[in-house]
Formats: structure tokens, sequence, C-alpha cells
């Protein structure tokens, strides 16, 4: 197996190019998902030297419904960050090949340690939101492995985060029922499930805690998976996801620039 240094080399000359290198799929070269943790963290180390300030977690390839032909057994999760947040507008024009996702956003008004449960984790989240991610791909034409989406940032590119609702712990509970319209340019163009994310955000947020050794920080955000698939995006469209749950979530809107 190369070095998986390599890989990481090789990713950031694609960041800083704008360019796309190919896929080690099926390779005696192939990518670990723990090898692709190590690049991961080596990425958070030099953004965060460079002033980019970490305020908390994404999860990726949450609907179990792909994993067979991912060849996952598991979500995966990647650093947000300050840098990365955004609302109104987002200048696209350094993106590669960019898609959206609506998510479902959770801000945590209390810590919460590795390994609790359900109840713990329900009862530290201060507000929830509807959201949109923006991801790009530096691997030609989205042929990539789940172990190589984690490598390249998770993806994730950018975070727009709607009008922040209020929650207690049976709000939290039955966001696994939350609908979910994703509309471009005002025109419906999918539909979603909250409990199409591993059953349920707080499902999700139950297995982010289950591996992170640090848990979860007072004030940090999380945003729990795409309720639907991933969609192209264009420069010039408005992109608008509205969240229907057992509270009133205002929607989000994001005009790509």
């Amino acid at each position: 197996m190369k070095d998986p240094t390599e890989l990481a080399s090789e990713l950031d000359t694609a960041r800083r190019s704008g360019v796309t290198i190919s896929s080690r799929r099926g390779t005696e070269h192939a990518l670990s998902l723990d090898r692709a943790y190590e690049i991961g963290r080596r990425l958070e180390l030099e953004r965060m030297a460079a002033g980019w300030r970490p305020v908390g977690w994404k999860l990726g390839f949450t609907n179990q419904a792909l994993w067979s032909r991912l060849g996952l057994d598991r979500p995966i999760r990647a650093r947000l960050y300050q840098q990365t947040v955004c609302t109104g507008d987002l200048d696209t024009a350094d993106l590669i090949t960019p898609r959206i996702e609506p998510e479902i956003v959770v801000g945590f008004r209390t810590a919460v340690p590795e390994g609790s449960g359900l109840d713990t984790i329900a009862g530290a989240i201060g507000w929830v939101a509807a959201g949109l991610e923006v991801v790009q791909c530096h691997f030609t034409d989205w042929e990539l492995t789940p172990a190589e989406a984690v490598a390249d940032a998770g993806l994730h590119a950018a975070l727009a985060i709607g009008p922040k609702a209020a929650v207690d712990s049976a709000a939290v509970r039955g966001l696994a029922s939350a609908t979910c319209e994703l509309l471009r340019d005002g025109v419906q163009v999918a539909t979603g499930f909250g409990g199409d994310v591993l059953g349920g955000p707080l499902d999700a947020l139950q297995w982010l805690l289950s591996r992170l050794p640090s848990g979860v920080l007072e004030g940090e955000v999380v945003t729990t998976g795409t309720l639907t698939m991933a969609l192209p995006i264009r420069r010039g469209e408005q992109w608008e996801h509205r969240l229907a749950a057992s509270i009133p979530i205002e929607p989000v809107t994001l005009t790509l620039r």
C-alpha cells in the first residue's frame, strides 16, 4: 500500500490548483478508513495552524440504503469550520463539481461525553435548524470510495444554517419524523425524511458520540446527514430547504454566485 501521505499531498495539490485526481478504488493502493482519518486529522491541524476554527462536525453517508453499494458498514465524519459556515449566498467560483444537500443541523447547549445515550444527547441540544451543505469532490467524476471522501475533507465545502428553533428532548426525538422539501429556483426537485439518516438525527448523533474521544463540546454544531441525494449546482441558482417537524422551523435559502 502506498504511504497515505502521498495521497494527502495529491489532494493538497488538487485543492490548491482546482483540479481533480483519480480514485484508487479497486487497486492495491486503495485507502482504508483508518488511514483516511489520519489524513483528515493532518488537514485539520494544518487548517487550524492557518487560523481556521473548528465549530463542529458533519456526518456523511448516513443513508443506510447506499451502504452495500459503497462497501460501507458505518457513516463518516469530518470537521466543520467557522470559515465554511455561510449565510445568504455563496461564491462557488473556486469549488470543484459542487453539489448540494439538505440537512438537519443541531446546536449543543452543553457538552456531551463520548458514549452518551440517547436521553443525554437529546437533553443537551439547544436548537435545531434547516441546513444546506455544499459539497465538492477532488476525485474525477465523483468516482471515489468513502475513505477517499474522508481524506478529501469529508467533501465539505460550505454550510448554510437557517434560523435556529429552540428544542426540548421531545422535539429532538421527533426529528425522525421530519419531512424535507428541496427547491431550486422555487421548484421542488427532491424530498426526504428525517428517518433516512440512520433512523433519525438523534440516532446519527449517538453514532457520532460513540466515535469521538473528546465528545461534543458546548456550542458545537453538527449536521446530521443529507435527507436527499446530493444534486449538482450552478452559479446563479437559488436553493431552499423547507423542513417540516413537530415544531416550526423556518426555511433556509442559499443563492449561488
